[in-house]
């Protein structure tokens, strides 16, 4: 049976490729307009499987969608890590010097600031999905409008890449997180674990818990802050961390429930492959 995976965006997408490489296509997509209506396909049992975007190596992390995570009835049970390319789609025949405006999800419009400096006569629209994107324009037979999405988006809808490659960085790679509903089976060979946890104002509060953390053995790859609503003094971080034995992980709970406060195990997964 086919895996019933919720993804932001539609077919074409960089979501959907993802799932592709997690899944080896052994998939059924349910197509979703916003990153909380992912996870709301995945609390309720319309899905299997959510896939989530949650960092990109230039546009950086996606600070909502790791609030999304915390506050909804999912765990993180897997990652995956995608080269992103960003190509410039339009209809067929069209040339650069005829698009006027171009269209894509904001997160795909930061990654690709070279290529508007150089044309500034193009306006930048923002949309819900890059790929929805292309299907608007090859739908409408929009003329001067383009779209910034993948090569898949681009054969998908029968579409031309009229300028390929435009992302600001070669090595521009976006991470995606694999959700699922709580309460179900513990990944088998989990070697990391994302967590969340808040620390006081004291000075030092949070070099002293990290020195403790790195004194257990355990490596940090990840660490993201961001200010506690309606507390002006106090922090929350998301962190992803490495393991290699389960004692380590009972005693980064003892230590970290000490330490902090709100602390939360919010997934323990494999350490993912990234395609490029």
């Amino acid at each position: 049976m086919n895996e019933k995976v919720a993804i932001q965006g539609l077919r074409g997408s960089f979501h959907h490729e993802a799932a592709e490489l997690y899944f080896h296509d052994t998939l059924q997509l349910i197509e979703c307009e916003t990153f909380k209506d992912v996870i709301d396909s995945v609390t309720s049992g319309t899905a299997d499987t959510g896939i989530m975007a949650i960092e990109n190596s230039l546009a950086g992390s996606i600070i909502p969608n790791y609030n999304l995570v915390r506050k909804n009835k999912v765990d993180i049970v897997g990652e995956v890590g995608l080269r992103v390319r960003m190509n410039v789609i339009a209809l067929p025949g069209t040339s650069i010097d005829q698009i006027k405006e171009t269209h894509s999800h904001q997160m795909a419009l930061r990654q690709c600031a070279t290529f508007f400096e150089n044309h500034p006569e193009i306006k930048m629209v923002e949309s819900f999905d890059t790929a929805g994107s292309v299907k608007e324009i090859a739908e409408q037979k929009l003329e001067g409008i383009a779209a910034i999405a993948s090569q898949q988006a681009a054969k998908e809808y029968g579409m031309e890449i009229i300028k390929a490659g435009i992302e600001d960085h070669d090595l521009n790679y976006t991470r995606f997180l694999i959700l699922r509903k709580q309460g179900g089976e513990p990944v088998e060979g989990a070697n990391k674990v994302s967590v969340y946890f808040q620390t006081g104002h004291e000075p030092g509060s949070l070099a002293k818990t990290l020195t403790i953390i790195s004194g257990l053995g355990i490596n940090l790859g990840k660490l993201q802050s961001h200010p506690v609503p309606s507390k002006n003094t106090l922090y929350g971080f998301f962190a992803t961390l490495e393991i290699q034995e389960p004692d380590q992980l009972r005693d980064l709970e003892i230590v970290m429930n000490r330490l902090t406060s709100d602390f939360e195990i919010l997934g323990m997964y494999k350490k993912g492959t990234t395609h490029g």
